[in-house]
């Protein structure tokens, strides 16, 4: 069978300035925008920085000042369905887009933060992200966050923009770059991708004897210095090392659900956001990131087999040929097709369901200047009954930001039980003098 004739590039959007139409994930983080629940689709990165609190009169100069070298702040959304596009706001003012919020001293400021993302709106007609101040919590710190909403940037360009925000540094203006269509035969497996992440997994620990609903976010910070060892030892990327010590945690977290001999326990299918081509050179704008099924191998119970195993589901092949075969899904013609066609109620209670009770699990490079010991990332607060991991790494720290649903028990155990898993994994493969070997395989450098 003939393939399709590739087809160029779409021109539209490529003079910087110009209108950019949105694509398909975009358009699908987007659909509760102007409602009570769109806040749960919003995301945060913040720093805990020393000093005086700033005024509100530098708070914006400093909006200003990152707007000028990030251009992708000036973006609004326009227009609606398939005729929505992005665009410059004429009327762009950094003074609706900076929050001063004064917390109780002793207040916990990773809540204070889920708090002030969720009460502090977006305007749904200017660019849809805020720069907040949140102090009162304690003398000598305060927090700089940056929130945005998930459909106007993904993490990678809400941390390029906050490296633009705390070291200066610039964004490319935003330009389009419309994907050209894949060949039929790939629909079978987009299809099949969609398959094995709505399909049934090993849970991730049985819920707790009472729920109370909501969620709460857990973040502990790791020195990179062992997790860089392992990966210079194994051949791993830091990212692969970093997801293989979340599969020990999580397998020590409940060691009985993953026993040997017990049925449906070969791992944790998690969906793992990957960035499609062109998110590192278009400016920061739109949610350009796909779910891809990886299997995390918590019934392993050897530490060097677990980042094996790992390194051959995030290998750069099979995310190379992920991101080939799915730039369909950055058509917003089909996302809107899809609702228009499913109805937003409908494809809303399909998705919650083919996510319910599972883990969604985003890797970010920051960047070795951003102090990422100072850091943590709030992922989406939508409570499906699982849980969002944010791990970040830059600076010489990682952290793991984990958005738990209130009905999963003992999630304050997963910090030591992560410091662990890193110690286990270090003697497992030789780093520190013990006797080891590389476990081999590709490596994805993320």
């Amino acid at each position: 069978m003939r393939s399709r004739p590739r087809l160029p590039d779409s021109p539209v959007g490529r003079r910087p300035g110009a209108p950019i139409p949105l694509d398909g994930g975009d358009l699908a983080f987007l659909s509760w925008l102007g409602t009570d629940r769109d806040p749960l689709l919003h995301i945060a990165l913040a720093a805990r920085l020393p000093g005086p609190v700033p005024s509100a009169p530098q708070l914006c100069r400093l909006a200003a000042e990152t707007a000028a070298r990030a251009p992708v702040l000036t973006y609004r959304l326009t227009g609606s369905g398939r005729h929505a596009r992005w665009e410059p706001d004429p009327a762009f003012d950094p003074a609706h887009h900076v929050a001063h919020r004064r917390v109780p001293p002793g207040t916990d400021v990773r809540q204070a933060v889920i708090d002030a993302v969720r009460e502090l709106p977006l305007h749904p007609r200017r660019p849809l992200w805020t720069l907040m101040v949140i102090h009162g919590h304690r003398d000598d710190e305060h927090v700089l966050c940056y929130r945005v909403h998930h459909g106007f940037q993904d993490g990678v360009g809400a941390a390029r923009t906050v490296n633009a925000v705390l070291l200066g540094k610039p964004l490319s203006t935003p330009v389009s770059r419309a994907p050209a269509k894949p060949a039929g035969g790939r629909w079978l497996r987009l299809m099949a991708t969609g398959a094995r992440l709505a399909g049934r997994s090993a849970r991730l620990r049985p819920p707790a004897t009472t729920a109370d609903g909501g969620t709460r976010l857990r973040v502990h910070h790791c020195d990179a210095a062992p997790l860089t060892a392992i990966a210079a030892e194994t051949g791993a990327s830091l990212t692969q090392v970093a997801l293989a010590v979340l599969t020990g945690a999580l397998r020590s977290w409940n060691p009985r659900h993953w026993e040997r001999g017990r049925p449906a326990r070969r791992g944790l299918t998690i969906s793992f956001p990957l960035n499609l081509s062109g998110r590192l050179h278009d400016g920061g704008l739109g949610n350009g990131c796909v779910s891809v099924p990886v299997v995390l191998p918590c019934g392993e119970p050897c530490p060097r087999g677990r980042l094996r195993r790992v390194m051959a589901e995030t290998g750069f092949e099979r995310l190379s040929r992920y991101r080939h075969d799915r730039y369909l899904l950055r058509s917003p013609l089909l996302a809107w097709g899809a609702g228009a066609v499913i109805g937003s109620r409908a494809m809303e209670r399909l998705l919650l369901r083919g996510a319910a009770g599972g883990l969604v699990v985003s890797a970010i490079a920051a960047g070795d200047s951003l102090p990422v010991d100072r850091c943590f990332a709030v992922p989406p607060t939508l409570d499906f009954g699982g849980g969002v991991m944010a791990i970040v790494h830059g600076g010489g720290s990682v952290v793991f930001s984990g958005l738990w649903s209130r009905s999963l028990g003992g999630t304050e155990r997963l910090a030591g039980l992560l410091d662990a898993a890193v110690a286990e994994l270090a003697a497992a493969v030789g780093v520190g003098g013990s006797p080891g070997s590389p476990v081999g395989g590709a490596a994805v450098r993320r």
